[in-house]
């Protein structure tokens, strides 16, 4: 049976029986794209048959892990659920269904910090099967057609195309609903401070994080009107869809819209701006593979898990489904690049230096990459 993928309530997964195994994703062709077509692979080859259901990108962010370990087998979740998945054991550690050789290509090859954020105490909670951070982003038809010059490589730089395009047709934009919100606080805070912004277990730098909010506060009331409610999902639609928006300078990188003839129009994705000091900063996105605990698949559902994580998987068929994997020999394939614009090359020197969001209260931070421009 081909793989599915469709929204459902907590109700109507209760009154479900459990022949398939089952997963969560996210509403996005990144996310289900590739696990539809994956899952079609193995479903045939095994017998089993699989059901992604999907949620919108602000669940995806929010909606608490317990109820998702207790109607699927696997769940997509974001590296801040770690502390809580390693505490609640609702989650399976990865150590106990996948082997060490396998571990350790996946640590070898994490893009940035995607692998050890999903780290806890000595074991690890999800396979990095999708790497992302915050970027920035250009329309560049229209930048050409408005005769502007190089793009904004800092903070300063940004607002003052911000400020020049305010009044123009095509405008600066920049997601700033809740969630994105406090992303860009922490991006920019990063970039004024470096590693200091937040060290671990201590308090955001008050001087910078103060820093942070009057240069966002500064930049709202000069960009597209869009921000104020916008996720990276409308903000790229609405980019790629219509001309009001010619550049966004941070938002976590979707490779779809790089990709020729997903959207009307393509973006060109890049590296995130710098601070007055040279810093760049960008906070880590992406996606674990989680397995629930209480699966009552688990071997099925481990299996098709190691076999979406496997990099023969990410750069293959994980890509051409339309796909943005986390595994390193596919960031690193010029013909992986080919299908996104160069997506990959052009955005690693950002995800490399990436910012971890906090996981639990005292947060630790994994050392960032060090890499040449």
């Amino acid at each position: 049976m081909a793989a599915a993928c469709r929204d459902h309530s907590e109700s109507e997964l209760a009154g479900r029986g459990r022949s398939a195994v089952r997963g969560m994703a996210w509403d996005h062709p990144r996310a289900r794209g590739p696990l539809e077509a994956i899952s079609g692979e193995w479903s045939r080859e095994s017998g089993v048959s699989v059901a992604w259901d999907a949620r919108p990108l602000k669940a995806f962010e929010d909606q608490p892990l317990d109820e998702l370990a207790t109607a699927y087998d696997l769940v997509l979740i974001d590296h801040p659920f770690v502390g809580f998945a390693a505490t609640s054991e609702l989650i399976a550690p990865v150590n106990d269904w996948v082997d060490a050789p396998y571990l350790a290509d996946q640590a070898t090859h994490s893009v940035g910090p995607s692998y050890p954020s999903y780290t806890w105490q000595g074991k690890q909670w999800a396979l990095a099967i999708d790497a992302a951070c915050q970027v920035s982003a250009v329309r560049d038809d229209l930048w050409s057609d408005a005769n502007l010059e190089s793009l904004p490589d800092t903070w300063a730089d940004v607002i003052d195309l911000a400020e020049r395009s305010r009044a123009a047709a095509c405008k600066v934009a920049i997601p700033l609903n809740p969630n994105h919100a406090y992303c860009a606080f922490l991006s920019i805070g990063v970039s004024v401070a470096g590693d200091m912004f937040w060290p671990a277990e201590t308090q955001v730098d008050r001087a910078a994080g103060r820093e942070s909010l009057e240069f966002l506060r500064q930049l709202a009331t000069r960009v597209h009107p869009a921000s104020c409610s916008g996720d990276p999902i409308a903000i790229s639609d609405r980019m790629t869809r219509s001309d009001e928006i010619l550049f966004v300078p941070l938002m976590f990188g979707y490779s779809s819209y790089a990709r020729r003839g997903f959207r009307p129009r393509t973006l060109r994705f890049g590296n995130a701006p710098q601070g007055g000091a040279g810093i760049l900063g960008s906070v880590l996105g992406g996606v674990g593979l989680a397995l629930s605990a209480r699966s009552t698949r688990r071997a099925e559902a481990a299996d098709l898990a190691r076999r979406i994580a496997a990099p023969q998987t990410q750069s293959g068929i994980y890509v051409s489904a339309g796909g943005q994997p986390g595994h390193a020999t596919a960031w690193d394939s010029p013909s992986v690049n080919a299908q996104v614009g160069g997506f990959f090359g052009a955005t690693r020197y950002t995800i490399e230096r990436a910012f971890m969001r906090p996981r639990v209260s005292g947060h630790r931070r994994c050392p960032r990459k060090p890499l040449s421009p």
